[in-house]
């Protein structure tokens, strides 16, 4: 019997939307993937402020956890702030940890995009209770951190104006603070599966340097591409390339 294609998961980055994503996730449909992603919990103009990315985990593993006792595999794919929750979604859930449990299916591997990696459980990025300061294209009140128009050439600097305008549009403006201000409880050093660290070189929003220092710290594989913070937008036939080279490599 051949083996099934993994289950693809994408997680999107803050404020993004899977419509984000549809130029990945449309091409990896038409090659028989079942393709997983779902609004973030935390984002939303009437999103409560007592959510955190531990939320976001546990709308994904709803819906993941029944396929995986399916016998299914699963690639999880996230960008950028979507590596919070993947750290509550993997836990527990791989292959390897599912399997010690007599339990079939599992996460197979990871793909972060630009992604944060965290050094210790229960710590900020910097590996102590320091969290790292607002970004100037944010604005904090009320538990809510709202995007302003100034992250758009950030985001999209390498798209056209067009572009940029039509993906700026369909961004959520509104994020909870405790989404960022949340640490995990399991690390990416820790996962027991295999990862890879997509680093996008002409990012301004994640400095290049940084996404290098972070995917070596989680002991990630590098995979570099010429593109901005929306690899998944400017370079999408890459990113399809790298996600099927990995969802081969797991069956």
């Amino acid at each position: 019997m051949e083996p099934q294609t993994p289950v693809i998961v994408i997680v999107p980055g803050a404020y993004h939307r899977p419509i984000h994503y549809r130029k990945v996730a449309d091409p990896l449909r038409a090659q028989g993937y079942e393709v997983l992603s779902f609004d973030l919990a935390v984002c939303g103009e009437e999103v409560d402020p007592a959510l955190s990315f531990f939320d976001d985990a546990a709308v994904i593993r709803e819906h993941l956890l029944p396929l995986l006792d399916q016998g299914k595999k699963a690639v999880v794919v996230s960008h950028s702030y979507g590596s919070l929750p993947v750290t509550a979604l993997v836990d527990g859930l791989t292959v390897a940890e599912r399997t010690e449990k007599g339990l079939e299916g599992g996460i197979a591997a990871v793909i972060s995009i630009a992604g944060f990696v965290f050094p210790t459980r229960g710590k900020s990025i910097f590996g102590n209770e320091q969290n790292p300061p607002p970004q100037p294209y944010h604005v904090w009140k009320d538990g809510i951190v709202h995007l302003q128009d100034s992250a758009k050439p950030i985001f999209f600097s390498d798209l056209t104006p067009e572009d940029a305008d039509d993906a700026w549009a369909h961004l959520h403006k509104k994020q909870t603070m405790k989404s960022f201000e949340t640490w995990p409880q399991c690390v990416e050093s820790e996962y027991q599966c295999p990862k890879t660290y997509i680093l996008c070189e002409n990012d301004t929003a994640v400095p290049p340097p940084f996404q290098e220092q972070m995917a070596g710290l989680g002991g990630f594989d590098i995979v570099r591409v010429k593109s901005s913070h929306a690899p998944f937008l400017t370079i999408p036939e890459e990113v399809v390339a790298i996600v099927t080279k990995v969802a081969e490599s797991v069956n």
